[in-house]
């Protein structure tokens, strides 16, 4: 990602050398359980606080787990015109473009993936647009109510699983029957081939090796001119640890998990949202921010 005429700081109205008070020139932040709790409901503190950046001329900007369909309502919701991360730094995108994808081939597990959808659990498959189920399990027809989730199936057979490249492949046990430890046990010998992150009891995801949203926000910076010791990033869990120990300043929420609260430079006495507002303004906004 070398061409710097995708994006330029002037689509934001702020030039490129400006920065806040701590030397803080952009901030990227962990969707689930960083900016949102299980409700995904944007709270209108966190949207202040935002454009109280942008008037500081501070970026603020996206690092999510998530695929780009869903992460545009929340991204709308904060005014998010820099370029953002998705698919745990597998993709950069600029708008509605995918400037940098880095896709997998799922064909030496495709067998895996048969077992955990013949034995119930969720597999979900997501290219750099979309994340698409094998099945109708009871995870995907409860988010099927949100409305922008699990619109179309992926059929198995109609797959090329030796061309198709994929972003993320999730497996999911949302009834934790323990059935999730025999998939981890089976991918146990492609941890070589796949990032693998283990998510309790409950999931499994797979993404591409050597890739993880560190190297996406250093993708992400360098396309915006900024360097890594000017990135402020915010997170909650194990998949945030690289970006939390690369970038200038590493923030883990209060809910965030101990490992990553370990890694942190600064940990939030408060959780979520409220745990980014109280962190940029402690390290990011003059005058602490906004009242």
């Amino acid at each position: 990602m070398s061409d710097n005429q995708i994006w330029l700081p002037q689509r934001c109205g702020r030039p490129a050398e400006a920065g806040g008070t701590m030397g803080v020139k952009l901030i990227v932040c962990d969707v689930d359980g960083t900016l949102i709790d299980h409700s995904e409901t944007v709270i209108p503190e966190l949207i202040q606080i935002v454009d109280q950046c942008r008037k500081e001329h501070i970026y603020f900007s996206l690092a999510s787990g998530r695929t780009k369909e869903l992460i545009e309502d929340i991204r709308l919701k904060l005014h998010v015109t820099e370029p953002y991360i998705a698919a745990n730094g597998a993709c950069v995108f600029v708008d509605d473009t995918c400037v940098l994808m880095k896709g997998f081939c799922a064909d030496p597990i495709r067998d895996i993936i048969s077992d955990a959808n013949r034995v119930g659990l969720t597999v979900t498959c997501s290219d750099a647009y979309q994340e698409r189920a094998l099945s109708v399990t009871d995870y995907v027809a409860e988010h099927r109510k949100l409305g922008n989730r699990f619109k179309q199936l992926l059929d198995f057979h109609a797959v090329d699983w030796k061309e198709q490249k994929f972003v993320k492949i999730m497996f999911m046990d949302e009834h934790r029957t323990g059935k999730i430890e025999r998939i981890r046990k089976a991918l146990k010998p492609y941890s070589s081939q796949y990032w693998i992150t283990t998510y309790s009891d409950v999931a499994v995801e797979l993404g591409p090796v050597q890739c993880n949203k560190a190297t996406g926000v250093r993708e992400l910076a360098g396309l915006m001119g900024i360097g890594m010791e000017e990135v402020m990033a915010c997170g909650d869990f194990t998949n945030d640890l690289e970006m939390i120990r690369e970038a200038g300043i590493g923030v883990a929420v209060a809910n965030a998990n101990e490992i990553l609260k370990s890694s942190a430079d600064y940990v939030a006495a408060s959780v979520c949202a409220c745990g980014v507002i109280e962190a940029v303004k402690k390290f990011c906004l003059s005058g602490n921010g906004v009242p």
